[in-house]
Formats: structure tokens, C-alpha cells, sequence
């Protein structure tokens, strides 16, 4: 496999525009729940850690490049090329990002509007990643799959990562000047959280027999222009790391589920379960890993 600076690339862009998505869905609820000055610090330090995804996602791409210089070539079909099209909505939405962080930097105050435009320009910046490898001559990628597992992985990135970084901020928030209760997080946000990565994997895992389905119809139909190895062999070849791909996020989404179960279940609810939430989180951050790693591994 040696496209690793696209899979950092996309990967990186997955967990950026899934965390600003999440990010937007709870700033109201982080404005309720923390001190004006605590929500003030926290939305500019998620923000910060958007931008840093992004900025390091986009680094990753421009290696792929080879010479540094041909950035700009990149950009010469925008009416024609996906991949133009993303170089150019990739750099709008950092260029998005950047100024809403700006804007709360020098208010102190949220503007949703940008974070919203931000929002829907990434979910656009996903579409134009997907349909890179959507419109190519791989066969693997030429199926719907292709955007259900980039939307998939964002979700699921999204919100595994918002929660690591709530519960990171709540032991060591307070160097920061960012306050956040000592006590568990409202079992309403971590329902929601986990919703989110559960109706990821379903939708993804429920597509497969689709996917098996196209892959073999066409291999019989079609042949793949790649030199020297079918994909769709490949695909079948790598079988066994496919399904512990799944296994790992179909776990992950059961270790978060059974920390909240146990918690409403438990005498004293005082006691936090959400080690065993950050656990599913790790794992489904992990296993989305290895699921772009396959995807790349099957051209």
C-alpha cells in the first residue's frame, strides 16, 4: 500500500469536518452547560484542534504531490475534475474555519453562521473526496460505497472525537482556564454521541450485501484497467482484515452502548462508567483507521 499521504489526507479531512459537525450540534448545549468565559475557551480550543486537523490533512496531501510547486496545476480543471474541485472547496472551508476561529478570537463570540457555512462546505468538501475514487476506473470504488463509508467515517470520527476531547478537557481543562463539572457528562449528550457512531455503522454494515452484490456482478461483467492485480480480487484476498475492521467497530460501538446501559442500571449514579465510553471511542477511531487503510489497500 503506498498511498499513505491520501489516506492520512482523507482521514485527517473525515475527522475534521465530523468534529466540526459535532462541535456545531452541541455549542448551544456546551453554552448552557459551562461558564460564559469556560464555553468561550473551549469553543476556541476546539476550533484551534479543527484547524490543526485540517492544516495537517492538508500537508499530507500536498506530499502526495511529489514537488510542492504543483499545487497550483491542481486546481487548472475545476469544471471539469473532482480533484480540482476539492483542492478548491477543501481550501475554502479551512479558509471558513480560519475565520470563524478569528471572529470568536477577537468577539468572543460564536458566529453560527460561519460555523454553519464552515459546516455545510465540509459536507460539499466530503462529497468532492468521495467522488475523486467514485469516477475512476477502480472498480472497487466505483459504487455508492465510496460515499457511504467517507460520511460514515465522519460521523464516527466526529463524534469519538468531540468526546475524548470533552473528557480530556475535563481533567486537565483547568490549566487552560476552561472549567467543565467533575462529575459525569449528561447521559443525554453521551446517548446522542453514541447514536450517532451506532447509525454510522449500521448504515455502512447494512450496505455491504449491496457492495458484495455489485462486486459480483461485475467482476464477471467488466474488466479493471489496473496493472497488474484486479481489485476485486485484492478485495476478496484481504478478506480476514476486512471483517476485523468490522468486528473492531461493531465493538466499539457495543463498549460505548454497555457503559451507558450499566450506568443507568447501576444503584449509584454517581459513579461514571465513561472509561469503558472512552474505550468504544479509541476503538471506533482505530477501526475507521483500518477501514481506510483497506480502502486503499484494494486498487
Amino acid at each position: 500500500m503506498n498511498e499513505w499521504s491520501l489516506l492520512i489526507f482523507t482521514f485527517m479531512m473525515n475527522a475534521t469536518i465530523g468534529l466540526a459537525l459535532t462541535t456545531g450540534i452541541f455549542a448551544r448545549r456546551l453554552a448552557d452547560y459551562l461558564n460564559a468565559e469556560s464555553y468561550y475557551r473551549f469553543m476556541l480550543l476546539a476550533l484551534f484542534v479543527i484547524c490543526v486537523l485540517a492544516g495537517l490533512g492538508s500537508i499530507a496531501s500536498i506530499t502526495h504531490l511529489g514537488v510542492p510547486l504543483n499545487a497550483p496545476n491542481a486546481v487548472r480543471n475545476i469544471f471539469s475534475a473532482w480533484l480540482s474541485r476539492e483542492v478548491v472547496v477543501t481550501a475554502i472551508f479551512v479558509g471558513c474555519l480560519g475565520l470563524t476561529f478569528l471572529w470568536l478570537w477577537r468577539t468572543r463570540k460564536l458566529s453560527m453562521l460561519l460555523l454553519t457555512s464552515s459546516i455545510l462546505i465540509g459536507l460539499f468538501d466530503i462529497y468532492c473526496m468521495a467522488s475523486i475514487y467514485r469516477h475512476t476506473s477502480i472498480l472497487t470504488w466505483m459504487d455508492h460505497n465510496t460515499y457511504i463509508m467517507f460520511f460514515g467515517a465522519m460521523l464516527t470520527l466526529g463524534a469519538a472525537i468531540f468526546f475524548l476531547l470533552l473528557k480530556i478537557l475535563q481533567n486537565i481543562g483547568h490549566k487552560l482556564g476552561i472549567e467543565i463539572p467533575q462529575v459525569p457528562l449528561p447521559i443525554r449528550w453521551k446517548w446522542q454521541l453514541w447514536g450517532i457512531m451506532a447509525f454510522s455503522l449500521i448504515a455502512r454494515l447494512l450496505y455491504q450485501p449491496f457492495y458484495q452484490q455489485y462486486l459480483t456482478s461485475t467482476l464477471y461483467s467488466q474488466k479493471s484497467v489496473t496493472f497488474p492485480l484486479s481489485p476485486i480480487e485484492v478485495y476478496h484476498s484481504i478478506g480476514t482484515l476486512r471483517i476485523t475492521c468490522w468486528v473492531l467497530a461493531t465493538l466499539a460501538v457495543i463498549v460505548s452502548g454497555y457503559s451507558l446501559v450499566k450506568f443507568l442500571t447501576q444503584k449509584n449514579q454517581a459513579t461514571s462508567t465513561e472509561s469503558l465510553f472512552v474505550i468504544g471511542c479509541v476503538l471506533a477511531i482505530i477501526a475507521d483507521f483500518m477501514l481506510r487503510y483497506v480502502f486503499y489497500s484494494i486498487h
